[in-house]
């Protein structure tokens, strides 16, 4: 009898082991992850930051498309969009939790090598979206990155096509940049300036980090050197803003044409109003939808296009409307 009860007490733990080694099994076959719900993809998506309603419409877009593919998306930015340090930090925590595939808007490839190092270590793919690490930093770290996003050349170079068909010869004009080193800051000025030819005489060209604030504070200096100015071409649309605001307060809105690039809804409303003359608009929520949906066929290990070229568009009085309704899709 104790030897019967002895057998029974063994088969009854050992069935317990099987059962619980069972529970604790991943139903998809891959390693369990500490990033959130072992059961789905988790993926960061590390936008240049979140005070500019242009990266906003790119996670909004990115967390309709986890929604319907079931990822979990972990959102992350700096405070400012040229704070490299912290965005290098991010990166590195994302890793540290265990995320299965990172998206990034890089806000400098400086520093970022030793970040994508670590993801290829870790056997985390990373996605490129908007602003394109430069070749360098990706041979330095050995890594093969998609890039999905505008092409920024083609898009600036309309504006300055538009200037020229629009303008005499010789506008007196202003040129504001984004972050220098960047490359998308450099093909919007440079494809402008190929556009526009001899209806623009660039009298300056100023720096002002994709912010309103020193959009508008460089726009003062500029206006105080050149009385004169016909024309402002910003590199984004928040810089615009800033410009835009300098030139009022100057009383110079009649003499001062003012241009920007992005297309936010802030922006569409003051070309509707008449008081922004044009924007070249792009379409973040497509670069957030498509760095999720190949985020997650990189994680199952499906091959993804290396580059996908998501358009752009110049928005003038005629055709604000249509695309207010397009941005309205992705508003908070």
């Amino acid at each position: 009898m104790k030897k019967l009860l002895a057998v029974v007490m063994v088969l009854m733990l050992a069935s317990s082991v099987m059962l619980t080694g069972c529970s604790n099994n991943n139903p998809s076959g891959s390693s369990p992850n500490t990033g959130g719900n072992a059961s789905k993809p988790v993926i960061g998506f590390i936008p240049m930051t979140l005070n500019n309603e242009y990266f906003i419409t790119m996670v909004n877009g990115a967390k309709k498309k986890a929604a319907e593919l079931g990822v979990e998306l972990k959102v992350q930015a700096g405070d400012q969009h040229a704070n490299a340090a912290d965005q290098l930090t991010i990166v590195e925590n994302m890793i540290t939790s265990g995320v299965d595939a990172i998206c990034i808007v890089p806000s400098s490839s400086e520093g970022l090598a030793a970040a994508l190092k670590k993801c290829k270590k870790a056997n985390i793919p990373v996605i490129n979206l908007d602003t394109k690490l430069s070749e360098d930093i990706l041979k330095e770290a050995d890594m093969s990155v998609p890039f999905y996003g505008t092409n920024n050349y083609e898009g600036a170079k309309r504006a300055g096509e538009y200037v020229k068909a629009n303008f005499k010869t010789g506008t007196k004009t202003a040129i504001l940049t984004g972050i220098a080193g960047q490359q998308n800051a450099a093909d919007r000025k440079n494809g402008f300036i190929e556009g526009a030819g001899d209806a623009i005489q660039i009298v300056a060209e100023q720096s002002a980090n994709w912010e309103v604030d020193q959009g508008y504070a460089a726009t003062q200096n500029i206006l105080t050197a050149n009385p004169d100015l016909e024309l402002i071409y910003c590199g984004n649309d928040g810089m615009a803003i800033g410009a835009l605001r300098a030139v009022k307060e100057a009383k110079k809105s009649d003499q001062i044409k003012v241009i920007g690039f992005d297309g936010i809804s802030e922006a569409l409303n003051l070309i509707s109003s008449g008081e922004l003359y044009g924007s070249v608009a792009q379409y973040p929520a497509e670069m957030g939808i498509l760095g999720v949906e190949n985020a997650v066929k990189l994680i199952k290990g499906q091959k993804v296009e290396e580059y996908i070229d998501t358009g752009a568009k110049l928005i003038i009085p005629s055709n604000v409307d249509e695309h207010q309704e397009y941005v309205k899709q992705f508003a908070e």
